[in-house]
């Protein structure tokens, strides 16, 4: 039986200051790796939480997110970003 496979990487970044995060990919999740809580086009992540949107296979996020950072501490979001291969 022969199986396909779906070819992908992902992206890792991190971020600390407060911008615009293109999408332009299948899934994007945000992690607060930082002291200061984050909001992500208004949902807001304590430290240490993350928010994931996902999608199918053939599909793309074309969400163009902003994060901010609120109060004192360390600011710092990881956003790791999964791109298919054609």
């Amino acid at each position: 039986m022969a199986h396909c496979r779906t070819r992908y990487y992902n992206d890792i970044a991190i971020f600390q200051t407060a911008q615009y995060i293109l999408s332009d990919c299948a899934d994007i999740t945000f992690l607060n790796s930082g002291a200061s809580n984050i909001n992500v086009n208004g949902i807001i992540l304590l430290p240490n939480q993350s928010l994931a949107f996902t999608a199918n296979v053939g599909e793309m996020d074309t969400t163009k997110y902003y994060i901010y950072f609120l109060g004192a501490g360390t600011s710092s979001a990881t956003v790791i970003r999964k791109y298919y291969i054609s």
